[in-house]
């Protein structure tokens, strides 16, 4: 049985080395002290599989978001951030993966809309997202690097 649970030192630092090939590298975070010092800030948990594996980390709430100059986030969804393992990714195991996260921040936040940012390109992401029951809002560009996201919201 899968189970998500508090982000651990540990298990931020096995994150810190997953590395996403292109065109999802954007995915891949720095390996220094700050990202994991990020990582088990409290807003971060890892999922871990049936195989007593991580496979999978999510954030909730401003840790979710990214910059931009042409969106405000609102308090009116929870923001759900994710991410799965690299060897994992395209193997039809995120749907799965993104209703455990969901169900946990159910329990966790009683929310009734959730809301995720996804870069454009990311068209495997996507075709997760719009299964799961989320919709396109609008399109924004990162203020840091320009690059285009669409944010996505279910109720």
């Amino acid at each position: 049985m899968s189970l998500i649970t508090e982000m651990t030192k540990d298990l931020a630092e096995d994150i810190s080395n997953w590395i996403y090939e292109e065109p999802y590298s954007i995915y891949s975070l720095e390996k220094n002290r700050e990202t994991i010092l990020e990582l088990i800030s409290g807003d971060y948990y890892a999922f871990i599989d049936d195989k007593n594996q991580l496979s999978g980390y999510f954030c909730f709430g401003k840790p979710a978001q990214i910059p931009t100059y042409d969106y405000i986030y609102s308090e009116e969804a929870l923001d759900i951030g994710l991410g799965m393992k690299p060897i994992l990714c395209g193997n039809g195991l995120g749907y799965t993966f993104l209703n455990a996260g969901m169900d946990f921040a159910q329990e966790q936040f009683q929310v009734e809309k959730y809301r995720l940012t996804v870069a454009s390109f990311n068209k495997r992401a996507i075709s997760l997202y719009e299964k799961a029951g989320f919709t396109i809002l609008k399109t924004v560009n990162h203020s840091r690097s320009g690059d285009e996201f669409y944010i996505m919201v279910r109720e």
